[in-house]
């Protein structure tokens, strides 16, 4: 790829927690693709953040400070509003890139033909410490090589299985011009916003234009620790419930076209939350959105 011809990637950093934001920061920096820019917003109380960003950044780092706090979905947009490449690169401030990441989707999207959505990969699950640990059911490879998918069949299969083989924010990369803010935010199909699925709300809304590409190198790290959303009662509870919501959603997009199949993914999250629903540690909080979500899809009764 000539120099004339690179096309700029923006990696865009939505920080907020300062405990594993200097070494995000590092990772976007010692990308070895030449055309990024990286754009931090900054949506702490403190301080913190901008002072790592003096040490560890340089030219190619934007640094913008929120006037007010705005909040999960708000930085997120926030960021996307500001980039200038052609090429989406999220990176959550608890995540790290590989070296070559950029330079190896960047490759993928400029060498495959048309018309392709996204570019995801393998990703390697990290503690707090920076440690590799064992996979988790989502991070299993989707493939032992490079491979592309459909777009129908990648969010067909994430869907009946209801887990996010494709990657959290950190893991994707995406044109800017293929996708764009639904009012606010990103992560909203039809009238509902997303929080624990928000990244596979994106990916479906991706998907439903395009197909995927999964590099088999892993070209990402996840990092599990604690005080993260899911950790706590209500996030916990939120992610169970959004897994039922979100089959329903994506049929407005194309997905889950066989009656058959959509039936089978409700019912299977359905018993989920049936199964939340009964465990000692639930609490009151938790077992009123579960029943709200029975209540409000279609089928989750079993009687089809």
């Amino acid at each position: 790829m000539s120099e004339n011809s690179t096309p700029l990637v923006s990696i865009l950093i939505p920080a907020y927690n300062t405990a594993f934001f200097g070494a995000a920061l590092a990772s976007a920096v010692a990308q070895t693709f030449r055309g990024i820019e990286i754009v931090v917003c900054d949506d702490s109380e403190g301080r913190e953040i901008q002072g790592i960003v003096s040490r560890v950044g340089g030219a190619r780092v934007r640094y913008v400070r929120n006037p007010s706090r705005l909040g999960f979905h708000g930085n997120f947009a926030r960021c996307f509003e500001l980039a200038r490449g052609r090429y989406i690169k999220f990176l959550n401030d608890d995540d790290l890139l590989h070296p070559s990441c950029v330079a190896s989707m960047v490759q993928a999207f400029e060498t495959c033909d048309a018309p392709v959505s996204l570019v995801t990969s393998r990703r390697l699950v990290i503690n707090e410490r920076g440690a590799v640990m064992e996979d988790i059911p989502a991070t299993v490879p989707l493939a032992s090589q490079n491979i592309r998918y459909s777009g129908l069949t990648l969010g067909n299969h994430v869907l009946e299985r209801s887990a996010n083989y494709i990657g959290e924010p950190t893991t994707v990369m995406f044109r800017k011009s293929d996708v764009s803010l639904n009012g606010d935010t990103l992560f909203r199909i039809a009238e509902r916003d997303y929080l624990c699925l928000a990244d596979m709300c994106l990916w479906l809304r991706l998907l439903a234009r395009g197909d995927a590409i999964y590099l088999a190198q892993p070209l990402s790290y996840f990092r599990i620790h604690p005080g993260q959303l899911q950790d706590s009662p209500e996030g916990e509870a939120r992610c169970m419930v959004e897994r039922l919501y979100l089959p329903t959603d994506a049929r407005r997009l194309g997905f889950l076209s066989d009656e058959t199949a959509f039936r089978r993914t409700i019912e299977f999250a359905s018993q989920l939350i049936r199964t939340m629903q009964k465990h000692p540690h639930t609490d009151v909080a938790a077992r009123r959105l579960y029943a709200e979500a029975l209540l409000a899809v279609p089928g989750t009764t079993g009687n089809f």
